[in-house]
């Protein structure tokens, strides 16, 4: 059966390699727009990965980069007297523009005040505590603007240089930089007020409970967990994005499946009277059945391995020419694509096993 079918499209060896390349471009076309919705979308994990579960706010606020929320700073004792509270940082945050070469810049800075001596998890104080002075910017940023460690950019009236280029940006929703505390203060002009309260509750304990516990400790305040902030940036991507994503998604399947049953139709017309040869020898229509689906299942595996190796080196080499290109595949969808490309194939015979239904075992006996 195999064999048979592996005849049949090597006959025309120029049509089979065309229609590989379709299916592969279908293939790239659906992996590298997923792995790019996944890449702007995962810029909420940033939110779980700060020292802390839970954020005090300004009644009202749905997210840290587009509400404004200002709390009283007098607020932080009452709150590190709560029961169930283990760290309180106050977090100051603001997105602030500023020249660098030439060329107005814009980022979403932010600055957790943390009290000397405090245990904090390995490496969080290298990454979201940077010294007076110092900034970490956002590899997407430092790519985009040539920013490096030791370079010197001016925000507001000081001088930061750049400490430290971490991931986690995203040039859609915003791209972050960390100061330290006391530079953060001074910049933003903010006097006796912080944006946030972030708590690190301790372990065993409720974060919900103790939210509403703080929340109603802080006048005109609300609390949030991180995973809540993060779904909620999350969902901006999803609302924005994802409806083209489907669009995209959609378009690259249909004519994926539009190649492989072009090339197994065209393949099984011109073999029409072989099939009529093994009709007429007893073969059963289930078995010219199978040759038509091995057929496309040829096409289809072939296809999906081609795509699949070149989304890998599509997404690492644009990544490179496009910093905002970012990706995230991964092989949960690299694993269902594939899967989705063999059900297209198999329905993608259908037409062609109607054709062989027709076929009379007679003509192979006409001259």
């Amino acid at each position: 059966m195999v064999p048979v079918a592996r005849r049949n499209l090597m006959a025309e060896k120029l049509r089979l390699a065309m229609s590989v390349s379709g299916v592969a471009f279908a293939v790239l076309l659906v992996l590298i727009v997923l792995s790019l919705y996944r890449g702007w979308s995962g810029v909420g994990k940033l939110i779980t990965k700060l020292p802390g579960d839970v954020w005090i706010t300004q009644t009202g606020t749905t997210d840290p980069f587009h509400s404004t929320s200002i709390l009283p700073a007098a607020s932080r004792d009452g709150l590190t007297a709560l029961r169930g509270v283990q760290l309180v940082l106050p977090v100051y945050a603001r997105t602030m523009g500023f020249e660098h070469g030439g060329v107005e810049l814009s980022v979403y800075f932010m600055a957790l005040d943390a009290p000397a001596g405090v245990p904090l998890p390995e490496g969080t104080r290298e990454r979201y505590f940077p010294p007076p002075g110092r900034v970490n910017i956002d590899s997407v940023f430092s790519q985009k603007t040539g920013l490096h460690r030791g370079d010197t950019i001016r925000v507001g009236d000081r001088d930061l240089i750049v400490e430290g280029i971490n991931s986690g940006g995203n040039a859609v929703i915003t791209q972050f930089a960390f100061l330290n505390a006391a530079d953060a203060q001074a910049i933003f002009g903010v006097e006796g007020a912080v944006n946030f309260y972030l708590l690190t509750t301790e372990p065993g304990s409720d974060p919900l409970s103790i939210g509403a516990a703080a929340a109603a400790t802080v006048p005109g305040a609300e609390f949030h967990t991180s995973a809540a902030f993060a779904t909620a940036i999350s969902k901006e991507v999803d609302e924005g994005f994802l409806p083209v994503v489907s669009v995209l998604v959609a378009i690259g399947m249909i004519v994926g499946g539009a190649v492989i049953g072009l090339t197994t139709y065209t393949a099984t017309i011109e073999k029409s009277r072989d099939f009529g040869v093994l009709k007429a020898l007893g073969a059963s229509g289930a078995f010219l059945y199978r040759i038509v689906i091995a057929q496309s299942l040829i096409v289809g595996v072939l296809g999906s391995i081609v795509g699949i190796v070149a989304s890998a080196l599509a997404a690492t080499l644009i990544k490179r020419w496009i910093p905002e290109f970012i990706t995230e595949l991964l092989w949960t969808d690299v694993a269902v694509v594939f899967a989705a490309a063999l059900l297209m194939a198999i329905v993608s015979s259908y037409l062609p096993a109607r054709r062989i239904n027709g076929i009379d075992p007679a003509m192979v006996f006409r001259a």
